[in-house]
């Protein structure tokens, strides 16, 4: 017997209400979750602005409570220190050389140092030369009858080859050669070897002999570099019996009524340092007096392996200044006044190929390139990266982690 079934209409209207609350529930759900969605990403991107400085590398931000500053704008007047050593003057350099031939019969002047005097009888020389001259010039005076311009002209002769009025009034008197004939010194100073290695100048590197007997051999723009023995006691290569040639030069004299401290500068330090600054020097032999001065010459360049840079004072060396040649110095040299920023030293790390401050922005520190001028015992001029109203970490020092690499911008 077949079961019929009957369908129930009421169950299914139920089951259709039942699906579709379920349904608008669940859509409700999505569109609350949407909402929600778009609401924390919101919230992400504010977060992200202010997280920013906290999720960058530690080697370009760092985090302190280290006090900073602001660079000062002043002018400072740097005092350059620098040491040196008085020496000669070359400019005061004369030469003594010989004007005739002969042979040195007697040295009045032993050691090199030795202090002469314009006047002051150096040496005796014996040449058959200046004999026949004087000989010529006697015979003049005893001709019956004297011819005035020969005679004159034998008497310049004589003067030319370096005799003095009073060697030439006294052949007048005797009518007797001098022989051997004592040479004067024509000036004062010191007196020292030429620097001759053999005792003797040879011909091509003498000096031209129109100087004679006391030459000035310096000339004019050109200086002359001095080679002084190496002790005070050393003797002279002119020695007794030598033979002297026309045009030698035998001797040099140099004059310390003015002398010149030399003094050496750092390289850093010469780009501050101008003709005619003030300066003020103290000697080792006058350490009661300070001399002030002002800076006279600066080198353009430094010598070959030199680590300094000279420059010159030209000193008197009279009044009971007493200079002594070779005594060494201290100087301070005033230079203008320098404008610009101003930082403590321990603000800027030096990286090497470049220097960096740590600028305090945003509560974090970061790192910034800068150019460097003169410094002092505590400040640094910052010539270029900074305008002056930045806030700096005063002791950069304390931010350096010594095991990661500083990135530095140069963009701000």
């Amino acid at each position: 017997m077949r079961k019929h079934w009957k369908y129930d209409n009421t169950k299914t209207q139920f089951a259709v209400i039942t699906i579709s609350t379920f349904i608008g529930i669940i859509s409700a759900c999505l569109i609350i979750s949407c909402n929600g969605t778009d609401k924390h990403k919101h919230i992400s991107a504010d977060k992200k602005t202010e997280l920013d400085g906290l999720v960058e590398p530690t080697n370009k931000t760092v985090f302190s409570n280290v006090k900073t500053i602001t660079p000062t704008t002043y002018k400072y007047n740097p005092v350059i220190n620098a040491t040196g050593v008085i020496t000669y003057d070359p400019r005061l350099q004369n030469t003594i050389s010989a004007r005739f031939n002969g042979r040195i019969e007697k040295l009045y002047v032993r050691f090199n140092f030795e202090k002469v005097s314009k006047g002051q009888r150096i040496m005796d020389i014996y040449s058959p030369e200046i004999v026949t001259e004087q000989l010529h010039f006697i015979l003049l005076l005893n001709s019956t009858k004297i011819d005035t311009s020969l005679l004159n002209a034998a008497k310049e002769k004589l003067q030319l080859l370096g005799l003095t009025g009073e060697q030439i009034k006294q052949i007048k008197v005797t009518l007797k050669p001098i022989n051997p004939l004592p040479v004067f010194s024509a000036y004062s100073g010191h007196i020292h070897d030429i620097g001759i290695s053999s005792g003797v100048v040879s011909e091509d590197k003498a000096d031209n002999g129109m100087n004679g007997m006391g030459g000035n051999n310096d000339q004019p723009g050109q200086i002359q570099k001095i080679n002084l023995p190496a002790s005070q006691s050393s003797a002279l290569t002119i020695k007794e019996g030598m033979y002297i040639q026309k045009g030698q030069g035998i001797f040099s004299v140099y004059n310390t009524n003015q002398v010149w401290a030399v003094l050496n500068i750092f390289p850093s330090d010469a780009s501050m340092i101008k003709i005619g600054d003030k300066v003020t020097i103290s000697s080792e032999t006058n350490l009661t007096q300070d001399i002030n001065s002002t800076i006279s010459y600066i080198e353009p360049v430094s010598g070959q392996g030199a680590s300094s840079i000279q420059a010159r004072v030209y000193l008197p060396n009279t009044q009971g200044l007493d200079f002594k040649i070779g005594s060494l110095l201290s100087a301070k040299i005033m230079t203008n006044a320098i404008a610009g920023l101003w930082l403590p030293r321990n603000s800027v790390v030096n990286l090497g190929q470049s220097k960096v401050v740590f600028l305090k922005t945003d509560g974090y520190f970061k790192t910034k390139s800068v150019q460097t001028g003169m410094m002092t015992d505590s400040l640094i001029q910052i010539t270029y990266g900074l305008q002056g109203n930045e806030e700096v970490a005063v002791n950069a020092q304390f931010l350096v982690d010594s095991e990661s690499f500083i990135n530095t911008t140069d963009d701000e």
